[in-house]
This record gives C-alpha cells, sequence and structure tokens, in this order.
C-alpha cells in the first residue's frame, strides 16, 4: 500500500495547524548563529578541540547547568541544550546558534540574548576564546573546519560533496540570523511568503556582515545570498511558483514530495530492522516516505532539507540575514515585526511592488535579478522602478509607523540602531 495521497494531505494539515487564527499575538521567534574562535587569531574553535584541548562540547556541558534540557546525538555526544527561554544547538562544524523562544516584546528577546552572553562570554576569556556574529568566517576557509559527530551532518556533507557546489561551505563556514512570524491562514501565509520573498535581495543588502569570504575581502555585497545560489537548485532559492496564482499550502507540500530529502529518520516500514537515519538518494520524498504514514516528525525532518530563502513551518522563517551583533538583531526584528505584524505596512509594500488586486508581477527569477543588480550599483541599484535607497528608506518609515500604531513606539528606538549599525558599516 502506497500513502503518497495520505501524507500530501498530513503535510497540508501541518501547515493549517500553524494557523493562529483572526488575532494572533505578534510574536517573533529570532535564532542568531556564532562562530566560536580564538581570541586573537579568530581561528576556530573545533567540537572536540585539537588534540584534547578547549572545544565547543566544554561549552555546552558548562552551560548545561543553565540550559538543563540536554540533546544528544546517536553517538551520545552533547550537541544541544534548553531552557524555557531559548535553546541552544550546533550547526554543522560547531558554529553555535541560539534560538529565543518567540515573544511580543524586542526587550525580552535581548534580555534573552543578554543572559546568554553573560553566561557564556566570561567563560569563553578563561580560555582566551570569544564569539563572532559575521555571514561568513572571518579567516578560515570551509574544507579547513571539521564537522561534529552528527550523522545528519555527515549525510549532508556527502550529497553536497558529490553535488560539487557551495553546500559544503554553506554547512561549515557561514552563520545566520533568522527571524520567524505566525500567520493566521493560509492566505495570510502566503500573502507574508510573497512579502518576504521580495524583500529578499534588500533585507540581505540591510544586513550584509561579511568581512572575509574564503580568507578574501569580498568585492562585492550579498555573499552569503549569493553562495546559497550554487548549493542546491531543488531546494534553496525562491520557492517555485510562489507568485503563481493559486499557490497555497498544497503547491508548497507539493514541492516538498517531489523533491530527494537526502536522508530519512525513520526505519523502512517493510524492514523494521533497517536504520533509523537511512539515505534514499534517487527517490523523492513522495516516494522515501510512501511506506507508512507521515508523522509530524517525519514532516520536521522533511522541512529541514529545504533551504529556501524564506521558509514556510507553522510560521514562516525569513532567512537573507548574516549573522548580526545584538544591536543589530533587534532593529532588524524590529523592522521584521513592523511590516509583518500590520496589514496597512504589507498593503503599502505591496503597492510599491506593483501588486494589483492580490496579482504579483514578479517572476521565478526576479530575487536573482534583483541580487546582481544590488551587487553591481548597490545603492543605486533600481528594484521593480525604485532604487535602492528609496526601498531602504520605505521600510524603516513604514515599520516605525506601524511600530506606533501598535502601541510599540518605545521599540522604534531598535530601528534607530539599527540604521547607525548599517552608516557604520557602509
Amino acid at each position: 500500500m502506497s500513502f503518497e495521497g495520505e501524507n500530501r494531505q498530513a503535510i497540508i494539515a501541518y501547515f493549517k495547524q500553524g494557523a493562529k487564527g483572526e488575532k494572533p499575538c505578534k510574536k517573533l521567534g529570532v535564532e542568531v548563529e556564532h562562530f566560536v574562535v580564538h581570541a586573537e587569531s579568530c581561528k576556530a574553535i573545533s567540537y572536540e578541540g585539537e588534540a584534547g584541548a578547549f572545544g565547543v562540547r566544554d561549552i555546552l556541558a558548562y552551560l548545561s547547568e543553565f540550559y538543563p534540557q540536554r540533546m544528544r546525538g546517536i553517538e551520545g555526544d552533547l550537541i544541544g541544550l534548553a531552557n524555557d527561554e531559548a535553546s541552544l544547538t550546533l550547526e554543522p562544524a560547531a558554529q553555535l546558534e541560539i534560538s529565543i523562544a518567540p515573544y511580543e516584546r524586542i526587550g525580552d528577546i535581548v534580555r534573552v540574548y543578554e543572559q546568554f552572553r553573560l553566561l557564556v562570554d566570561p567563560f569563553l576569556e578563561q580560555h582566551n576564546c570569544k564569539l563572532v556574529t559575521l555571514g561568513y568566517h572571518p579567516v578560515e576557509k570551509a574544507l579547513d573546519l571539521s564537522l561534529i559527530p552528527k550523522q545528519r551532518y555527515r549525510f549532508m556533507n556527502e550529497y553536497f560533496r558529490t553535488l560539487g557546489t557551495h553546500g559544503e561551505r554553506m554547512m561549515r563556514a557561514s552563520a545566520s540570523t533568522q527571524v520567524s512570524v505566525d500567520y493566521s491562514d493560509e492566505a495570510d501565509a502566503v500573502r507574508k511568503l510573497r512579502v518576504a520573498q521580495a524583500l529578499v535581495p534588500i533585507l540581505a543588502f540591510l544586513t550584509d556582515n561579511v568581512e572575509r569570504f574564503e580568507g578574501e575581502i569580498p568585492k562585492k555585497p550579498l555573499s552569503r545570498l549569493f553562495m546559497w545560489r550554487d548549493v542546491d537548485n531543488d531546494r534553496c532559492g525562491q520557492i517555485p511558483c510562489l507568485y503563481d496564482e493559486g499557490f497555497s499550502f498544497a503547491t508548497y507540500a507539493d514541492w516538498l514530495l517531489s523533491t530527494c530529502p537526502i536522508f530519512v529518520t525513520r526505519a523502512s516500514a517493510h524492514n523494521p530492522k533497517s536504520p533509523s537515519l537511512r539515505g534514499v538518494s534517487g527517490l523523492t520524498a513522495a516516494q522515501a516516505y510512501s511506506d507508512a504514514l507521515m508523522t509530524a516528525d517525519d514532516i520536521e525532518h522533511l522541512l529541514s532539507m529545504f533551504w529556501p530563502d524564506v521558509r514556510l513551518k507553522r510560521f514562516v522563517e525569513i532567512r537573507p540575514a548574516d549573522a548580526l551583533p545584538i544591536c543589530a538583531v533587534a532593529g532588524y526584528a524590529a523592522l521584521i515585526k513592523g511590516i509583518f505584524y500590520s496589514s496597512e505596512s504589507l498593503s503599502r509594500i505591496e503597492d510599491a511592488f506593483g501588486v494589483v488586486n492580490g496579482v504579483w508581477p514578479l517572476t521565478s527569477k526576479y530575487t536573482e535579478h534583483a541580487a546582481n543588480a544590488i551587487r553591481e550599483d548597490g545603492l543605486q541599484a533600481e528594484l521593480c522602478g525604485m532604487r535602492l535607497e528609496a526601498w531602504q528608506n520605505l521600510l524603516f518609515e513604514t515599520a516605525a509607523t506601524a511600530l506606533v500604531r501598535m502601541d510599540c513606539q518605545d521599540e522604534c528606538c531598535y530601528l534607530d540602531d539599527f540604521k547607525t549599525w548599517i552608516e557604520n558599516k557602509a
């Protein structure tokens, strides 16, 4: 018996369960990735440390007193921690990520992040180490960095090695800031996905934070965004058909199911003794999961194996920002809040892009064309008839107006800090 049809419906139902209703809380989920490096040289600190020296696993061991929920890999290695306010996890080459629980107030996000830094920074200083928030490793080349002992990353590494793309660099040497917003229903989710994708090149420019890429100073902006353009076109970049009439949860589910999931995280229903983590090269997700009804864990794994610029889960995850210092994180989160939790803001952005009666004029190549224009012309680049500098002003003005309307005018100070950060790095 094949479960392909039932699994498609299960994924659609999963997305529908994420809908928060007519008046959802205006919560933001924020994730920030960090490189752990030697304080002077900025050379990477590996998971295990060299020859028994200090490693990232020692950081997790120390922080486990404050984040008591522990996550271990199949081999028993400590690879994550959590408490009620945040979780700490490791990216493939031991980049340390904090995922902050969803909060309405930007001040709570800042408080949780700063508490994390108050705990970890003194400990790192004792070992002559520090955290760095940049979009790409400041001194290392990707292939000189070792992977943590997590079987998921071994599957991914082999897959990307075979493709011969920037996938290995994405895994080992990149770091990001991600902000997630809720949706009230399917139409709201699609609307936010479309607006977010349209803003991807602009947001990537505002948050561009790469000092060196593979040891070289970038000559043009958007290094990390362009790296993602050469990872895997089947699962990265702009979501297929996003601006087509009728795009829906079902369209997104069909995209997921038509693509190989790289590996799955359950034994075959036809062979219960098969490995729980097993590669499925050559199979689409529809085929790989056709032996049984997909569970929530199966769906969440499948979603995690796709990395578009904007990702749909039980929330809309906005992904183009480089890893940022907290002053910029707070301002970026305030910008996202002011745009995506205001219908007036969304309408203003849609109008600027030429949307008429819900019909978008953008194509599947929009993001690439816009990003190329920004790479060449910077603030003078023209996107949909308006220069990038004008887009930047529009976004900040729109967000500030919305925050005041939401009675969150005190959060406008974060926008000001973000603008100052942008100006200082120019």
